[in-house]
């Protein structure tokens, strides 16, 4: 079914990309760029058409590749969306992601969403669920090329459901019900997440960020494991758990952080209780735990400050058209090993971004990599070194 479907969005993508460069000289009065794409006024609807292109090279060693060197190069992410303002009270909005290795296209965002004007929304269909506040910011305004390894295993991501939004003041809480089709059973298996958070400002420029969230999940028995990069997209998956028959998982995650101008500090800890059916000993369906976390320092040179808006980071707001420059250095921890099996790994994280204008981003990041745990001899060395760069274009 997927591959029917993925084969049916390859020629609906290339027309909208084609009906987009077309529109826009059309429609030349009525067009305004901004850094979310082009704002297109057509009576009585308003639509933005937009989207980004992440070339990204990785060069790698020692436990990333089995001891040996490695690299290579790939579009991280092609992706183009359509939102629109349907009335006062509702938008909607469409983005798909082109996989630059199976050359398919697959559906992240794909809405409709009631905006009340009492402080609160509700948004049907695939939409990220409210946890993390990394996964929560978009991967155009992130500090770093790749998210930390505990957004990568642990946050849930796009989904399907029925989601509430709602803000007052310096708090939001958001919370939804999710529906998921597992194939190995063809039954559905439903998800319950949740979050709040706390942001009160200390001037134009200085806030502080606190949440909360919370998901549990039925699983219905399929097999759940980590299997990760450890930041290094291009890399083999060195963050591995055991394999589990899970019953029903149950996610938290702490969140953090404090802006003052151009410098903010982040902090995430995110932990992952997996019930199994049962105890069957030698079979490895014992019931883990898993947890990690990260600690995030970046800060711009020309003085620009992160926004915030819906209880995340998004765009910032640069001072100049052109020449911003943003230093980041993260340090993030994942424990995947329980019951004798599974990793432990550390990465130290170095990286730069150079914003040419408000299309073009260039970034460089150098990852020391160190591992430990039951499984940490299969990989090799228990060390490695990654570089990583990519060139962002927002149109």
């Amino acid at each position: 079914m997927s591959n029917i479907l993925n084969k049916s969005i390859k020629p609906f993508t290339r027309t909208v990309a084609c009906l987009s460069a077309l529109a826009m000289p059309a429609f030349a009065d009525q067009t305004e760029h901004t850094q979310k794409g082009e704002a297109v006024k057509l009576k009585p609807v308003q639509y933005k058409i937009g989207g980004r292109i992440q070339l990204d090279y990785d060069y790698f060693n020692g436990a990333h590749n089995q001891d040996n060197s490695g690299s290579g190069n790939e579009m991280r992410r092609g992706r183009i969306f359509i939102k629109s303002d349907l009335t006062p009270d509702w938008q909607a909005k469409m983005q798909l992601d082109i996989n630059d290795r199976t050359k398919e296209a697959e559906f992240k965002d794909v809405y409709v969403r009631y905006k009340s004007e009492k402080g609160f929304d509700l948004t049907i269909g695939q939409a990220k669920e409210p946890f993390g506040l990394e996964t929560l910011e978009s991967s155009k305004y992130i500090a770093t090329i790749e998210r930390a390894m505990i957004s990568d295993a642990f946050t849930p991501s796009y989904s399907y459901g029925l989601v509430f939004f709602g803000q007052r003041g310096d708090v939001s809480l958001a919370g939804g019900v999710y529906a998921d089709n597992q194939t190995e059973t063809n039954r559905d298996t439903y998800a319950w997440t949740g979050r709040m958070t706390y942001a009160p400002r200390f001037g134009k420029k200085a806030f502080m960020h606190l949440g909360l969230a919370g998901s549990y999940r039925d699983f219905d028995g399929n097999d759940y494991q980590i299997k990760k990069t450890a930041e290094v997209h291009l890399a083999n998956k060195i963050v591995q758990s055991a394999v589990t028959q899970a019953d029903k998982i149950t996610l938290l995650g702490l969140e953090s952080a404090l802006v003052f101008g151009p410098l903010s500090v982040r902090a995430e800890y995110m932990r992952a209780a997996i019930n199994s059916m049962s105890d069957l000993g030698d079979s490895g369906a014992y019931d883990a735990n898993y947890e990690g976390y990260y600690i995030q320092v970046d800060y711009f040179l020309t003085g620009e400050t992160l926004s915030y808006k819906r209880a995340h980071f998004n765009l910032f707001k640069p001072k100049s058209a052109h020449n911003v420059w943003q230093l980041v250095t993260r340090f993030s921890q994942i424990d995947v090993a329980d019951n004798d099996k599974g990793v432990e790994v550390n990465n130290i994280t170095l990286g730069v971004n150079h914003y040419v204008n408000s299309q073009i981003r260039l970034s460089a990041n150098y990852i020391l990599t160190d591992i430990k745990g039951p499984d940490a001899e299969e990989l090799g060395k228990n060390n490695a070194n990654a570089l990583s760069l990519r060139l962002q274009y927002l149109f």
